[in-house]
């Protein structure tokens, strides 16, 4: 049945249904809102699509046929139905409910989206949460995920894109690769100096540095170039050479004393941590759960960042 039609069929069932409840053209008139010529015209456009006749009428008295008594049971069966379903949707609309699928950067996901996990279920108990921890480019709408974290520059999407924190990178390396060697005080000392690159990075093996309106571009001497931020962090901590990571990574270094900051004066851009889902008029409440449940934990400092980190002296 086309989707006109079907719309026409439950407004006379309920038409139907109106009258047969009532017994009273006008009275169901009344309560349906609209002038009793109108409601007649859908009981007859409903007799005549079913090919027999539901009602009986008289000056005074209404009354059911046997095909119409048939049919009000069913009618309100169906019109059960149809009030559930809106019910369900209205709820899921209202509290925070059902499978949510979620896909997050493996090492982000790891150290600051899973411990704070627990807490998101137990504040919204109906939601039955899959995460995904993945280093890939995930297409939410074809892989069926509701939301994805993203770090970095957004490229042109059709997605709805909401920021939840800066992605601070800083340049750092460990005091035990600078005992005995000549200071780093300008970017361009930085070509006699082991380097550690991370290989997704759109610059390459060269890094962008500012200070004011001063920008610069720098290269070292590589040493490791990877696509995995974790191996470089392990290799900057074991003194291999100066890295370019994200605090969220490396902030617990830098407070222990493993990685201090080289080039205080300079600083590299910064990027966004962005919480994403495929467009829509009406937003899922269990989406809108959880990416209020992140902006909320990273607002203005994000947790990662609220102790203080040693520098390089």
């Amino acid at each position: 049945m086309e989707r006109v039609a079907m719309r026409d069929r439950l407004e006379d069932m309920l038409s139907f249904t109106a009258v047969a409840r009532a017994l009273s053209f006008a009275d169901a008139a009344r309560e349906l809102g609209i002038s009793a010529s109108a409601l007649s015209r859908r009981i007859a456009r409903l007799e005549g699509a079913l090919g027999t006749a539901l009602l009986r009428r008289t000056t005074r008295h209404v009354s059911l046929t046997e095909a119409g008594t048939l049919y009000l049971e069913r009618c309100a069966d169906v019109l059960t139905r149809v009030e559930d379903a809106d019910a369900l949707v209205s709820g899921l609309a209202a509290e925070p409910r059902g499978r949510l699928r979620v896909a997050v950067p493996n090492l982000f996901g790891q150290l600051q989206v899973a411990p704070s996990l627990p807490e998101f279920l137990r504040r919204y108990p109906r939601i039955a949460l899959e995460c995904s921890f993945l280093d890939r480019y995930v297409d939410l709408v074809q892989e069926g995920f509701d939301v994805a974290i993203r770090i970095g520059t957004l490229a042109d999407s059709s997605l709805v894109a909401r920021r939840l924190a800066t992605n601070h990178r800083v340049l750092c390396v460990a005091p035990s690769y600078l005992r005995g060697r000549r200071p780093v005080t300008k970017p361009e000392d930085l070509a006699q100096h082991a380097c550690l690159y991370f290989s997704l990075y759109s610059e390459g093996l060269m890094w962008t540095l500012h200070r004011g309106n001063e920008q610069v571009q720098a290269r070292g001497r590589p040493v490791l170039v990877s696509d995995n931020a974790e191996a470089l962090r392990l290799a900057a901590v074991g003194g291999c050479g100066f890295a370019v990571l994200a605090t969220f990574l490396v902030a617990e270094d830098l407070r222990a004393g493993r990685l201090v900051r080289a080039l205080d004066d300079w600083s590299i851009p910064d990027t966004g941590i962005f919480a994403v889902h495929p467009p829509g008029r009406l937003v899922p409440s269990k989406v809108k759960a959880f990416v209020s449940f992140l902006a909320e934990r990273y607002a203005g400092t994000p947790p990662w960042e609220r102790a203080g980190a040693r520098r390089m002296g």
